[in-house]
């Protein structure tokens, strides 16, 4: 028969080895659940650009990628579970509007799978492959200046009110940009545009093709950036691009000698349509072009991008791009 003191050494074994199982792998990570071992959670928006009084969805997903079930716990607010840090293009954290505030509450933990509809806590389980997703809407917590980017990265606690230490970060970083409307932002680049008592694109690209019609060609190559503008032209682009620094500007001159030829007809008319501006200082401006070849006549539509310059000339825009179709 075994001795009183081989049970105590029995018992005593036994609980050493049941204590000695971590809860933590080498890394230092919880294994609980296997959450954070097996799972990963992403960011998604519907748009990498939003004006004011859009709607800015920011959708969670955690998704299980290993073999054995994960079970998480999202609180009814969805506060608790999913948090998120957004920060400006110069790397400021916003303030929510309303910075909520995190009680400690004693909640019962669920045991049970239950649905999602009804109560504080949420039991849900997560199958290989699976996933749980939950949609915020940013504009509702946050107020974002027009004409800046802003970069968001989310947390998510598996079990926030039974575990505060425990999340996991999301494995990517999403960015947009928030502008005024067309019109809204059209006025007000316009308006800065005066202000600095420069030239709007309006007036440099009447100027740029009335010196073609003039053919004052000095005065029409002076609104050109030549670096990006014969990029546009299939006939240099490649010998440029593949040219050392000191052929380049030879490759320019040919290209400004082409351009006097009037490859495409002699102009006779422009009229510019729309003006639009993706960012403060860039902006796109529409025409309408008739030209002559011999009798005959041809109508265009160019798209200039123009992009403001800095420095001295700072209010002043040069012609980057031309985008050409032909009217019917």
């Amino acid at each position: 028969m075994w001795s009183f003191r081989t049970f105590i050494l029995l018992g005593i074994l036994l609980v050493r080895s049941l204590v000695a199982f971590p809860d933590r792998d080498a890394r230092g990570e919880r294994i609980d659940n296997f959450v954070s071992l097996q799972s990963k959670i992403s960011l998604t928006l519907t748009k990498r650009s939003y004006q004011s009084g859009e709607r800015v969805p920011l959708t969670f997903t955690i998704t299980n990628t290993g073999k054995e079930v994960v079970r998480i716990f999202p609180s009814f607010d969805y506060r608790y579970s999913f948090q998120i840090i957004v920060k400006d293009e110069n790397d400021r954290i916003l303030t929510p509007i309303e910075d909520p505030e995190f009680p400690d509450p004693i909640l019962k933990r669920r045991t049970t799978i239950v649905n999602l509809v009804g109560d504080e806590n949420k039991e849900v389980s997560l199958h290989r492959n699976e996933s749980f997703s939950k949609t915020i809407y940013l504009d509702e917590h946050y107020s974002f200046l027009p004409d800046q980017k802003f970069f968001v990265t989310g947390y998510f606690y598996p079990n926030y009110t039974e575990d505060k230490s425990a999340f996991l970060r999301s494995q990517n970083t999403v960015g947009f940009l928030f502008q005024n409307p067309k019109a809204e932002r059209k006025e007000t680049v316009t308006r800065q545009i005066t202000e600095n008592g420069g030239l709007s694109p309006e007036e440099t690209i009447f100027l740029f093709l009335g010196a073609e019609m003039k053919k004052h060609w000095e005065y029409h190559f002076k609104w050109i950036d030549f670096s990006e503008y014969i990029l546009a032209y299939d006939r240099f682009s490649s010998a440029y691009t593949e040219a050392g620094v000191g052929e380049r500007e030879t490759i320019i001159e040919d290209f400004k000698e082409y351009l006097t030829e009037t490859p495409s007809g002699v102009l006779k008319y422009f009229k510019v349509m729309n003006v639009d501006y993706p960012s403060k200082r860039d902006a796109r401006v529409q025409v309408y072009v008739e030209r002559m070849m011999g009798r005959f006549k041809t109508r265009y539509e160019y798209i200039y991008t123009l992009r403001q310059e800095e420095g001295s000339r700072v209010g002043f825009w040069q012609i980057k791009n031309l985008l050409v179709k032909v009217k019917k």
